[in-house]
């Protein structure tokens, strides 16, 4: 295991004890918190609240739980969007993380109700903690790129029949982009990063976040469901459109590395304290899962 894979760890760790302890300390119906802790405890890779608390760290703030709960909010969102993308309705998929989806495994009622169960708590949990308007700011920064213009509106692109790697594109930034851009975005403001250095790493999240997509649909492509926890081509069978569909196989790989050199190239004047920024950087342009 390498030093940024022990680091994610790490902060996974965190997140899921945070996630777990308020949730079964919570007075919600047993079947819900049983639906809300099944997704969260699935094995994700954690790379939001990771990059959250890799730009907080890197800012040389030291990690609190306040830090720690806004990391574990998003996590929350993007497990949200996770199993409500798996549902009937969207893609219909069956297996998520080597395991049977939500509502394959509690019905499609419980899977949405836990959905929203992780959403609402998620934004409980950034309100409960902001204590400053740097903090609100940051929240803000989460429930934007959650919402229609977002993350939302990016699976409402991603179901449409898309014409060309333009219209691709801009749903990658969306449905895939957005939140993993806040998850930097929203430690960097809660830091108070000037302007100059929050535009380094807006172009920084940006790039990572399309080559992060771009990775996704070579994953699809090629991994079988030991590997992905998803079955093979998800996306040709749900005739939707991707980078590959229309480019093909080189032509993506072209793309994904020139979004993963823009990147690296938008922190080359940020000091050694960045260099697990850059490190994440290259782990999403070549991971396997």
């Amino acid at each position: 295991m390498t030093i940024l894979e022990k680091t994610i760890s790490t902060y996974g760790q965190s997140v899921n004890l945070f996630i777990n302890e308020i949730i079964n300390n919570s007075s919600a119906p047993d079947i819900l918190k049983k639906a809300c802790l099944y997704s969260i405890n699935a094995g994700g890779k954690r790379i939001r609240p990771a990059l959250f608390l890799m730009i907080t760290e890197a800012l040389g703030i030291k990690i609190s739980n306040k830090h720690i709960a806004f990391a574990s909010a998003l996590e929350m969102i993007h497990t949200y969007s996770l199993i409500h993308d798996d549902l009937p309705s969207m893609d219909n998929d069956d297996y998520r993380r080597g395991k049977l989806t939500s509502h394959k495994k509690f019905s499609e009622a419980y899977a949405i109700l836990a959905g929203d169960s992780l959403l609402n708590l998620a934004f409980e949990t950034l309100l409960e903690y902001s204590d400053s308007k740097k903090d609100i700011k940051a929240a803000l920064h989460i429930a934007k790129a959650s919402g229609h213009e977002g993350m939302v509106g990016g699976q409402v692109m991603d179901m449409s029949a898309l014409k060309n790697t333009d219209e691709v594109l801009k749903m990658y930034s969306l449905k895939t982009g957005a939140l993993i851009k806040a998850s930097i975005m929203s430690a960097s403001v809660m830091a108070g990063l000037g302007k100059r250095d929050l535009k380094k790493l807006e172009n920084y999240a940006d790039n990572i976040g399309i080559a992060f997509q771009l990775r996704d649909d070579v994953i699809d492509k090629t991994n079988i469901n030991s590997n992905t926890g998803k079955p093979k081509n998800s996306d040709e069978r749900n005739d939707k459109s991707t980078y590959i569909s229309i480019k093909g196989f080189k032509a993506n790989e072209k793309k994904l590395h020139k979004h993963t050199n823009n990147a690296l190239r938008a922190i080359d004047t940020f000091g050694e304290r960045f260099d697990m920024l850059r490190q994440m950087a290259i782990y999403l342009d070549d991971r396997d899962k």
